[in-house]
């Protein structure tokens, strides 16, 4: 069996192929970088502080909060963490954390239809929506999640496939402002 593709590599997928690629093939070349560990810290932060809201931001009153939760979903493919998952009435919706203030993104999108395909195999609910919480300004962004958005999870995990079996360096991003902070910014001599 070909090995699972993660939500964030969908993410990054979105955002730049190449760092699929590099993650997936030259896991060794990975290093941390300044704005991982900012987020990372930022995430942990937020975690705690999400106990003692109430779930009237999201519009979910009665519902669950579901943290740590590492999921799979074998026919999809995939596997991933959401940071929160919020439950109830045969419902629910992933919630990312995101340490950024612009808009949300087209990778953003990516990772929470990709959460919400594998809550929905992996916990036999419905997802029709998920949610941003932009930590800087505290926050909460809809997205809504429909069959286009479970189409696009599909064909990027298939696309992936064909990039792992071919062991092909995808195209770089369009975006060079992408590339300043990027981990792997060195192999991209082509961009430089």
């Amino acid at each position: 069996m070909a090995e699972r593709i993660t939500a964030g590599e969908l993410k990054n997928w979105a955002y730049c192929r190449r760092i699929v690629f590099y993650r997936r093939h030259m896991r060794e070349a990975s290093r941390e970088t300044f704005k991982m560990r900012e987020g990372i810290a930022a995430q942990e932060l937020v975690e705690r502080l999400e106990m003692r809201r109430t779930l009237l931001e999201y519009g979910l009153l009665g519902w669950q909060r579901r943290f740590g939760l590492w999921l799979t979903a074998p026919r999809a493919g995939l596997a991933g963490k959401p940071d929160l998952i919020l439950q109830g009435d045969g419902e629910a919706a992933p919630v990312d954390f995101k340490l950024t203030t612009g808009p949300v993104g087209e990778n953003h999108r990516m990772q929470l239809a990709a959460y919400a395909v594998l809550i929905e195999e992996a916990l036999a609910v419905t997802v029709r929506r998920a949610f941003l919480y932009r930590i800087p300004d505290d926050r909460v962004f809809v997205v809504e999640i429909g069959e286009r958005e479970k189409e696009a999870i599909a064909a990027a995990a298939e696309a992936i496939g064909r990039m792992d079996e071919l062991e092909m360096l995808p195209e770089a991003t369009d975006t060079v402002a992408r590339c300043r902070e990027c981990e792997y910014a060195n192999y991209c001599g082509d961009v430089w």
